[in-house]
């Protein structure tokens, strides 16, 4: 790995809560997933056992009433709220909103009307605060708000996690032109510069490589480790799960990052190109933290299981991965 993995991999254990006998439960991060539907019920739940085995304490699900008991069968360790689809849920919600620590909003969401004008109201919530806490958009989120950008625009706090496909559509509805017609396929990272500067949100663009940009960084994270050639479902979930905790860490603990003033050279480089005294920004070291976490998880459990590997082998991964990773 070069000095530049290095640098981020630092980075992120300084903000990793130390495990003190003393501690209080919640301490690590109070993290609450927004989705769960009739249909939709494994997406929630890995990304919520995902955030716990990252290191996060107390993770709420707030889902719908049908998808309450599937996702509270599963493990004793959820807290769960069928309020997504209910006419008082922005009351409901509101009592819950300050016990939080970080949201991720999206998986096994659904599009559902309602629930998605539910959410649209929470967002509005959100952004109202004085510091918005920090948010992940993943999955049918990012449905959301490619019909209506305007929702997320200028959260400071937020990550935006499209796939390829997700990407191309929230680029075109943003800037009105095909991503795909910019720039060769090699170049495309660059354009979630574009979308994170235009949108004043970060991006994390999924896919061979894992690309984070944040709004007016002079630098491209991208991590490319190897993960598993097999895709399940479900592995996406994983990511935003991790992420969701990862975030929590490096906003709360940003002054430990280790940040030095930011070349004057404001192009995009990637972080290949890019010194070592370049300023990190919580999502780009929490994006890839959770990016190089779970690849490697499934790495490691593909090369034991190979095609038959799903995405709840990989949970199980996600602790012995962090040690190696981030705790030697």
């Amino acid at each position: 790995m070069g000095s530049q993995h290095t640098q981020l991999i630092q980075a992120f254990k300084k903000v990793i809560p130390p495990l003190l006998f003393d501690a209080h439960k919640g301490e690590a991060g109070r993290i609450g997933v927004v989705g769960g539907s009739e249909e939709y019920t494994g997406a929630p739940i890995f990304a919520s056992m995902a955030a716990f085995r990252t290191g996060a304490d107390l993770v709420h699900v707030f889902c719908t009433s049908s998808a309450a008991i599937p996702i509270k069968s599963f493990s004793p360790d959820l807290i769960v709220h069928p309020i997504l689809d209910s006419t008082s849920f922005s009351d409901d919600m509101n009592k819950w909103l300050p016990r939080l620590h970080a949201l991720v909003i999206g998986p096994g969401l659904g599009r559902d009307k309602m629930i998605l004008s539910n959410v649209e109201h929470l967002i509005g919530v959100l952004r109202k605060q004085e510091k918005p806490i920090p948010l992940v958009i993943d999955a049918d989120g990012l449905h959301l708000i490619t019909e209506k950008p305007d929702l997320i625009k200028n959260y400071e706090n937020c990550i935006l996690t499209p796939n390829a496909i997700e990407f191309e559509r929230l680029f075109e509805k943003v800037t009105g032109m095909k991503s795909k017609d910019q720039e060769k396929e090699k170049d495309k990272a660059h354009l979630a510069q574009n979308l994170a500067d235009t949108m004043r949100v970060n991006i994390l663009m999924k896919g061979h490589l894992d690309t984070i940009a944040s709004p007016d960084s002079s630098q491209l994270i991208h991590c490319g480790i190897d993960g598993s050639p097999r895709r399940c479902g479900g592995q996406g979930d994983l990511l935003a799960g991790a992420l969701v905790a990862a975030y929590y860490w490096t906003v709360k603990n940003q002054d430990k990052i280790g940040n030095q003033s930011s070349n004057a050279d404001k192009s995009p480089k990637t972080i290949d190109q890019q010194s070592s005294t370049s300023k990190l920004t919580p999502a780009q070291v929490a994006g890839y933290a959770a990016s190089t976490l779970i690849r490697t998880s499934c790495q490691a459990i593909f090369s034991k299981l190979g095609r038959s590997m799903i995405s709840a082998d990989v949970l199980k991964e996600i602790g012995p991965t962090f040690n190696k990773l981030f705790e030697k």
